[in-house]
């Protein structure tokens, strides 16, 4: 017979293999079987995740108004369905609040668009040598647009930084103007 496993060794089992799948895909890539940097490819995966899910969600929210789809793309079909006036359902689409719109939306198509477009844009210097003469011919090609995760993580951790220091201050001083730029977090019912 076989002896019964109990869950929490199953669940750790099962923990383990994933974690251990997940540094193992990210070793291969670093070491270059595949593009770019492990790193790099779930960062990117992780955004266009994102980015899909606002735009095509089905999950409904009840904002007052009566349901509302999450993604903008839904959205956008369920108002223009829905509503009997068709502009004000397009300018609803591009600017309802508290959820992803098409303007959120275009704007990061935009984004993507020109860091590709400026991505592939270099500069080539020309190399001088005065120890080997037959090297001055060679020319070495600089990116003019530098695009990597390290600036995604940096960025993420300022903003994350700030938005801890900014609860801090806001707890301890909470009527100083100077902290109250940092951001305001009274209660809802307090405002």
């Amino acid at each position: 017979p076989i002896p019964c496993v109990p869950w929490q060794s199953q669940t750790s089992g099962q923990y383990q293999r994933r974690v251990h799948g997940v540094l193992l895909l990210d070793e291969m890539l670093t070491k270059g079987y595949g593009m770019g940097s492990g790193i790099s490819l779930f960062i990117a995966t992780n955004i266009c995740e994102q980015v899909v899910w606002r735009s095509f969600s089905p999950t409904t929210y009840n904002m007052g108004k009566g349901p509302e789809f999450e993604g903008a793309i839904i959205a956008t079909l369920h108002l223009l369905i829905t509503r009997e006036n068709k502009i004000q359902a397009l300018r609803e689409a591009f600017y309802r609040q508290n959820l992803p719109n098409l303007t959120n939306l275009l704007a990061t198509v935009v984004v993507f668009v020109v860091v590709i477009y400026l991505q592939g844009f270099r500069v080539e210097l020309p190399l001088k040598s005065t120890v080997a003469r037959g090297q001055s011919g060679r020319k070495f090609p600089i990116k003019l647009f530098y695009t990597s995760n390290i600036p995604v993580i940096l960025q993420t951790a300022l903003v994350s930084n700030l938005y801890t220091m900014s609860q801090l201050l806001s707890r301890r001083y909470p009527g100083n103007l100077l902290v109250r730029l940092f951001g305001d977090w009274r209660p809802n019912d307090a405002r």
